[in-house]
């Protein structure tokens, strides 16, 4: 089961949203029985209780939602989407509660797992949104990403190795102009 958390049109707070199993999904209270199929890059046929909607995705071009926010276009009204899975929330809360006087220097594994991908390499400049790497834990693959703008130090985690809770898996160094 995959979480999410999705605020509509900026609404203050978010829904909840559970993928059960690829063909449920339960939003808030309500549960869906849910088909889709790519038809492009941007379009999408979506079966929701047996009704086809035609859905154009935009990514958000803003630089704090990018990779998150999304112009969703249904049946000709156009909503604002910011989607966010339990890590983006779970990084949120971290880097908000160490503050912004200190830039994070070490990535470490927000829980046990395997390193699926790793899509950085020592010296490589890194623009804020990218991603690190990939990190699959209870069968969840979990996209590690940048915060800020920064450097890569040093790589510590290596593909399809196991690593736990806390382990370093990246340092950093920040950077003035990426």
């Amino acid at each position: 089961m995959k979480k999410f958390y999705i605020n509509i049109n900026g609404s203050e707070s978010p829904v909840e949203a559970d993928l059960k199993d690829g063909k449920n999904i339960s939003i808030g209270d309500k549960n869906f029985e849910y088909e889709h199929k790519f038809i492009s890059e941007n379009v999408m046929i979506l079966r929701i209780n047996n009704k086809n909607y035609m859905v154009k995705i935009e990514n958000d071009s803003e630089e704090e939602t990018k990779g998150t926010g999304f112009d969703v276009d249904i049946k000709s009204g156009v909503a604002k989407v910011l989607c966010k899975s339990e890590l983006d929330v779970l990084m949120e809360k971290f880097s908000k509660s160490r503050g912004d006087a200190k830039i994070k220097t070490d990535i470490t594994s927000p829980m046990p797992g395997a390193i699926v991908k790793i899509n950085v390499k020592e010296g490589q400049k890194v623009k804020k949104g990218e991603v690190f790497l990939v990190l699959e834990a209870m069968k969840m693959e979990n996209e590690l990403k940048a915060a800020s703008d920064c450097v890569i130090q040093k790589v510590f985690a290596e593909e399809k190795k196991s690593v736990e809770k806390g382990q370093i898996l990246l340092k950093l160094e920040p950077a003035v102009n990426v």
